[in-house]
């Protein structure tokens, strides 16, 4: 398979989750953004335009680029948040996948600073515990992925402050999981919120569930980097 091919291959794949991300409404219009890492080619990734809507996008609308911040190939620039996807690839080598979501119930959380508790088991699994929200960082500047660091460690998702969510996985299958899953959660929150306290999931099983998350990263896992 020559590099074109699996560039061709990335941006299918990037096209289709792009579609399911509207489709469940985790982004509107042009909100948001998607990349995968070129499967063969691990410092090369397929990431989404600015400025153009899911509905209309091509696979020749997704821009290829290297883990550098180079444009390798595509007629359009890419999402405005490049930054924040190049310096997470160059940074951690096991992420294969960042998927950017401006879904409703994400946001809300961003708005008001909160942390997501581990309140349902599913979501642990996809998400590896609580969700913090990193600071507040300029979008499209290299500040947010600074900002995100700390928020992103041993998890697969994080708010990202007065903005939206960040998810990260091995494939991204994973990392879409953990961005839909950790916004079903969020909505849970906070309509349970308005009943009083909502129940975490004791600690123990919290670290159990977890490492259904962690498992991802493992070698030989699906989506493991390298894969």
């Amino acid at each position: 398979m020559t590099s074109r091919d699996r560039w061709q291959a990335a941006r299918l794949d990037v096209l289709a989750y792009c579609r399911r991300m509207q489709a469940e409404h985790l982004v509107r219009f042009t909100a948001g953004n998607i990349s995968m890492r070129v499967p063969g080619v691990p410092d090369a990734f397929a990431v989404t335009p600015t400025s153009l809507a899911y509905d209309t996008l091509a696979p020749g609308d997704i821009v290829i680029a290297g883990v550098d911040g180079s444009i390798l190939d595509g007629t359009h620039d890419p999402t405005t948040e490049m930054p924040l996807h190049s310096l997470v690839y160059q940074r951690r080598t096991n992420v294969n996948a960042i998927v950017h979501t401006h879904s409703p119930a994400a946001m809300t959380m961003a708005a008001l600073g909160w942390t997501l508790p581990p309140i349902l088991t599913g979501f642990v699994a996809a998400a590896g515990g609580a969700v913090l929200t990193a600071p507040y960082a300029r979008p499209g500047s290299a500040d947010l992925a600074d900002a995100t660091a700390t928020a992103l460690a041993d998890r697969g998702a994080c708010f990202l402050e007065h903005h939206g969510l960040l998810a990260v996985g091995a494939s991204l299958a994973r990392a879409y999981d953990a961005a839909a899953t950790t916004e079903g959660a969020a909505e849970v929150y906070l309509r349970g919120r308005a009943f009083g306290e909502v129940p975490e999931l004791p600690a123990g099983e919290v670290e159990w569930l977890a490492e259904v998350w962690r498992a991802q990263w493992r070698p030989g896992a699906e989506g493991h980097a390298g894969h």
